[in-house]
């Protein structure tokens, strides 16, 4: 969760799943860690029956019915997450307060507000697939109504780079470049460069008349495959692949089951939503 929770109450054998993140809670102190640190990412919808039931199988009996109560009589949904942290007690007073006011403003903003900040919210959490799914919404559904040029622009980027970070560079090369042709930030151009670059990186030769930002920007691309090397990733398969080398098998299978639930984990998160 990113930081030691001290749990006072019951931790379920039922864990709360979050929609788009995968992410499990056990505990009803770590339910309000993950409100308070995911706020963009929480709408309407996170009040449901399974939320409900979560809190009455961590003993808070109580204020599973208050949430059912306020939820049937349409609560706002700052009221029910504010009743949540205040009951469980896990934050000071001031910090919910704080929370409140982000809350009233998320409150105010349309809809398409709401789904960009929810997108770079996943986006931030590596969640591309729920990032990609809010952005499209505001493109396919909503047109971007309510959304400044810029803000437009945004999503139309960070849409791209979603797409990049699941190595689907054709796509991303397509959203960079309307990206850069409502916005024209260089940012977007030199992204979409970069994509095109990687999408065709196995699939022809090196383009000889390369202008000289396609020529730094290979360059760079070459610089950070070359130090991929000696990221802790690829230490730990050094590691693992030693294992083998002198004869510890049962220690080398053990580190391949490990590492593969860790890929398996990242590939769930990162293209699906839960």
């Amino acid at each position: 969760m990113g930081k030691m929770i001290l749990c006072r109450g019951r931790q379920t054998d039922k864990p709360l799943v979050i929609e788009g993140t995968g992410m499990r809670l056990y505990t009803a102190e770590e339910l309000c860690y993950y409100i308070y640190n995911n706020i963009y990412l929480i709408g309407q919808d996170f009040i449901n029956g399974r939320l409900i039931e979560f809190l009455r199988q961590t003993g808070e009996e109580e204020l599973s019915e208050r949430i059912r109560s306020l939820s049937e009589k349409k609560a706002g949904l700052a009221e029910m997450l504010v009743t949540i942290l205040k009951t469980v007690d896990y934050y000071s007073v001031s910090d919910i307060e704080k929370l409140r006011e982000t809350l009233n403003t998320l409150g105010r903003q349309n809809v398409c507000e709401r789904l960009k900040s929810r997108g770079d919210g996943y986006l931030a959490n590596e969640c591309f697939f729920s990032a990609v799914k809010c952005y499209e919404s505001i493109i396919n559904e909503y047109k971007g109504n309510g959304l400044s040029g810029s803000e437009y622009a945004k999503v139309y980027h960070n849409l791209g780079t979603a797409y990049a970070r699941m190595f689907m560079y054709k796509k991303a090369v397509k959203y960079y470049d309307e990206a850069y042709a409502i916005g024209q930030h260089e940012e977007s151009r030199k992204c979409s460069i970069a994509a095109g670059m990687l999408a065709g990186r196995n699939s022809g030769p090196v383009n000889v008349d390369a202008t000289e930002d396609e020529y730094v920007i290979n360059r760079e691309i070459e610089t950070l495959m070359d130090n991929a090397r000696y990221s802790d990733e690829y230490r730990q398969i050094e590691q693992i692949e030693a294992l083998k080398q002198q004869g510890m098998m049962k220690e080398f299978n053990n580190a391949i089951d490990s590492e593969l639930v860790k890929w398996k984990n990242d590939y769930m998160k990162y293209s699906k939503t839960f």
